[in-house]
């Protein structure tokens, strides 16, 4: 009997310490700190010690969820996070969030019915919910959501101290009567239609720059344009579907943000300068007038569609210092006839030049050691022209292992520099495969010392 009453008394109060058990570890995609998925059904979700950052619609559409708790390693939050959580109304820690995504927390409660004038979420201002015309942000504000301000059409001024970095896409849209904007010159990043349909941006001139010499957008109708070596930063959209012909970027662009060029349909010529880090996702599709491409040895990264639909391009001489080629960054590029990739291009990923129809040549260094078997997809006439044992050559059936072989008879001789030396001087033309197997020193050029090398290699000298 008294053992009975012993094992009750544990039973009860063993019932006092139950804890609420939080979502298995299995509903967690986590990859390299990014929670990519959360497929679990719980509706309080503490997210797990490993995650940095919450992924672009990690929780989107997920109506059963109420509350989320960030530790403080959470610093970032992707493009539609929890966008339409219909439940969602609370949000606790997070306090060293600084960015946040386009629309991560659109259609939810926690977003929606805030009545906080200043709605935070660590060091990011989501929403403004006052009704002053005349706004200052708070002091330990380092970056803007997107649409937090959009709509409102009281708003005439608006001011932030320095430490202020970023912008949302469409932060100020649609405040018709905003006319005064005072920036810091540490705001680097501003999202697309940031001030759109604002009397701001409809009287700022042609090249309308803020901060830290980032680009908003052009307004001129010069067809030849020239961007001022002021700028820093090209923002997205900021001269999409514009009428221009050429443009040159100076060496003062870093970056070239998403879709910032796109559908500018007669644009004929674009000048790199060398110090152009990055061109985003976007950036030149639907340039169908573009002709050619030549990036500079700077260029770490071409985004996803980059130049997709550019139906001119036939070439394109691709240098850069550690670059990685994304998904379809020339996809339906129909007249693209040879590419030369430069020793600093380190990566060419799935379908990276998709539906390339005319697509003869494609030079890869054996620095190239990420390439992708699907790079090449629906190219069905695209020789390779690199090194045996290269990544590339185990990539693809379809090779050319003989670098310099320009008179493609499987051999290297002096004929072969010959006709390289006559195509550099316009004399005898060369095809698409041939130009690319000549590119013998993968340097994204095709020039005197492809020949000479071919010359020194047949004297043994090399």
């Amino acid at each position: 009997m008294k053992k009975i009453c012993v094992l009750l008394a544990l039973l009860l109060l063993s019932s006092f310490f139950i804890m609420p058990i939080n979502a298995a570890h299995s509903d967690f995609d986590v990859r390299s700190g990014i929670l990519v998925k959360y497929s679990g059904t719980d509706t309080d979700v503490t997210v797990p010690d490993s995650v940095s950052e919450i992924g672009a619609g990690a929780f989107e559409n997920n109506t059963s969820l109420r509350s989320v708790t960030l530790h403080d390693k959470v610093y970032a939050i992707g493009d539609r996070a929890f966008y339409g959580c219909t439940s969602l109304s609370t949000v606790s820690g997070g306090n060293s969030v600084g960015r946040v995504g386009d629309m991560a927390f659109r259609h939810t409660p926690y977003l929606e019915n805030s009545t906080a004038k200043y709605l935070m979420l660590g060091n990011t201002l989501l929403w403004y919910n006052g009704t002053s015309d005349s706004v200052s942000i708070p002091l330990r504000c380092t970056a803007v959501a997107s649409y937090a301000f959009a709509k409102c059409t009281y708003l005439k001024s608006f001011t932030a101290n320095e430490g202020l970095i970023s912008i949302g896409t469409g932060a100020f849209y649609g405040c018709s009567s905003l006319a005064a904007v005072n920036l810091p010159s540490t705001v680097s990043e501003i999202g697309a239609y940031a001030f759109d349909g604002t009397p701001y941006l409809q009287k700022a001139g042609d090249f309308v720059t803020e901060g830290d010499g980032v680009l908003i957008r052009y307004q001129g109708s010069e067809t030849d344009v020239i961007v001022p070596d002021s700028v820093s930063r090209i923002a997205p959209h900021a001269f999409s579907s514009s009428k221009m012909k050429s443009v040159i970027i100076p060496a003062s662009v870093y970056a070239i943000d998403a879709y910032a060029f796109a559908d500018c349909v007669g644009l004929e010529t674009v000048s790199f300068s060398e110090g152009l880090v990055t061109v985003g996702d976007g950036a030149f599709r639907g340039c169908k007038s573009l002709k050619e491409l030549i990036t500079p040895a700077t260029l770490s990264y071409i985004g996803q569609g980059a130049f997709r639909g550019d139906a001119s391009v036939t070439s394109a001489a691709i240098c850069g210092s550690d670059l990685t080629l994304s998904y379809n960054a020339f996809k339906d590029c129909t007249a693209l006839n040879y590419t030369l990739l430069s020793d600093g291009v380190s990566a060419v990923l799935d379908n990276a030049f998709d539906g390339c129809t005319a697509l003869e040549g494609l030079s890869v260094s054996p620095e190239t050691k990420d390439i992708s078997s699907q790079a090449l997809s629906g190219c069905d006439k695209a020789v390779v022209c690199c090194m045996q044992d290269s990544a590339a050559a185990s990539a693809f059936d379809q090779t050319n292992t003989i670098m310099g072989d320009a008179d493609t008879d499987n051999s290297l001789n002096i004929v072969d520099a010959t006709l390289i030396q006559l195509y550099i001087a316009r004399i005898h033309p060369l095809n698409g495969t041939q130009i690319a197997s000549s590119d013998v020193n993968f340097d994204g050029e095709i020039n005197v010392l492809d020949p000479v090398e071919i010359q020194m290699e047949l004297a043994h000298l090399i």
